[in-house]
């Protein structure tokens, strides 16, 4: 019944019989789901999250070219990181600093912040492509390698918790 009241909001108003139903404007995603990323091709387990403002993605190494201890002087510079698939395949990543960023974690118990980094990544699902700020994390004791959230789905996503596939 869900999944019919979100196709219903994303086409509008329902049609008169004998007319044909139009196609979603959006595409609905489960609040769980594998993205790829593009330049390594490397597909990720992804937790869906409306709640969180952008996407993060766990790596497990980060150097910086000329890295200096202010870390908003750092903006603007090459970044590598170091990603790993579920076959625990590595591939290294380059990209340009985009920004650095005090983040609240659940991670920490007295309200204490971190410090991350953010590129530009370009991610796929089921053949739609969106270019979007990637926060550089640890994410290594969260079950998932990939939070998406809505800086990638704003605009183009319905999500729809009781989807259990990519399909």
């Amino acid at each position: 019944m869900l999944g019919l009241a979100l196709v219903v909001a994303a086409v509008g108003p329902s049609c008169a019989w004998g007319d044909s139903v139009p196609t979603p404007s959006k595409h609905i995603i489960g609040a769980t789901a594998k993205l790829t990323e593009a330049t390594t091709g490397f597909a990720f387990p992804a937790r869906i999250d409306t709640g969180a403002k952008s996407c993060s993605l766990h790596v497990e190494k980060i150097t910086i070219e000329d890295k200096v201890a202010k870390r908003v002087k750092n903006v603007g510079k090459t970044v590598r990181f170091l990603v790993m698939n579920e076959q625990g395949k590595e591939a290294w990543i380059e990209a340009k600093i985009a920004k650095a960023v005090r983040v609240k974690s659940s991670v920490f118990d007295n309200g204490e912040y971190d410090h991350r980094y953010k590129v530009l990544l370009t991610f796929e699902w089921n053949g739609f492509r969106k270019e979007v700020l990637v926060t550089l994390n640890d994410r290594t004791n969260m079950e998932y390698p990939l939070l998406v959230g809505r800086n990638f789905l704003a605009g183009d996503f319905l999500v729809d918790v009781d989807k259990k596939d990519d399909k």
